[in-house]
């Protein structure tokens, strides 16, 4: 009996797995759109919640951080993501440029479609 619930758990987190490695490079390109495409709509939830330089951010804080330089490459590294659930997952990763930082983004599924729900940005030490 030992043995079948290792097995199961086993395959449960191989076939797991393989179904988050799909979201993972979709969540990504997602986050890399944001930053070279100016701004997050279609993809932050307009009641997300956020922590920037100046407190607590909505959804307009976020809109207006997301304006930078349109001739300067959005250039990041260091992507990690984490899945809570299959319909909850963290990101993390840092980016270069004239405003070097490290990001945190919690995405959400809701229907059907990843949204970053919460957002989190710190600015990187010189």
């Amino acid at each position: 009996m030992r043995l079948t619930k290792i097995l199961l758990m086993t395959l449960i987190v191989v076939s797991s797995g393989s179904i988050f490695a799909d979201d993972t490079a979709m969540l990504i390109n997602l986050d890399k759109q944001w930053g070279s495409a100016g701004g997050p709509d279609g993809f932050v939830s307009d009641d997300v919640v956020g922590i920037g330089p100046t407190g607590i951010i909505g959804i307009a804080e976020v809109r207006q951080a997301a304006v930078g330089p349109s001739d300067e490459a959005y250039v990041v590294d260091g992507y990690q993501v984490n899945f809570l659930s299959t319909d909850i997952a963290v990101m993390v990763h840092t980016a270069s440029g004239s405003d070097p930082h490290s990001s945190l983004h919690v995405y959400q599924k809701q229907d059907g479609k990843w949204m970053v729900v919460a957002n989190a940005s710190a600015p990187l030490g010189e």
